[in-house]
């Protein structure tokens, strides 16, 4: 097992590293929100979910390989593994949701209600799951001890 510190660096810079690098997909979305926006067709919202949730994959592929190479524990490993699965997850629902609006099969009030209980449901999912990893191994990093130190290194950066 690596030490706490460790991951926390490793994990640190593999963020930075992947913020950096979701700069492309980003303007990308937005030039997409532009050209809706211009258009207001719904249909172009498929592609802006999936131009959109591309980066959001990428970054939860490196973590999930990042958190696997911390602990060889096979519960530890599967939990990962589940966490990647959820967030993988997540752009298929709303593309079935973004279709389903553009078939006609719900409104698109229906639409907003699901895809916000989607999201609280796989926000409050994802601290469910860093939870459990945290009880099977102590020195797990969770996102919250990451975000704290992220801010912290900021703070000192903006003050320095």
């Amino acid at each position: 097992m690596v030490e706490h510190a460790v991951r926390l660096e490793r994990m640190l810079k593999d963020d930075e590293k992947r913020k950096k690098q979701m700069l492309i997909p980003l303007i990308g979305v937005m030039l997409l929100f532009f050209i809706y926006f211009w258009k207001t067709n719904i249909l172009l919202l498929l592609p802006m979910v999936v131009v959109g949730q591309v980066p959001i994959i990428y970054h939860a592929w490196h973590r999930m390989k990042l958190l696997l190479s911390f602990n060889e524990d096979a519960q530890y490993q599967q939990l990962v593994r589940y966490e990647f699965g959820l967030k993988f997850a997540q752009p298929a629902l709303l593309f079935l949701l973004i279709l389903s609006v553009e078939l006609g099969w719900i409104t698109l009030l229906t639409f907003i209600v699901a895809a916000f209980a989607g999201i609280i449901s796989l926000l409050l999912l994802s601290v469910r799951f860093d939870r459990k990893l945290k009880r099977i191994d102590p020195l797990h990093v969770t996102g919250v001890e990451l975000n704290h130190v992220q801010l912290q290194r900021k703070k000192r950066k903006g003050e320095a």
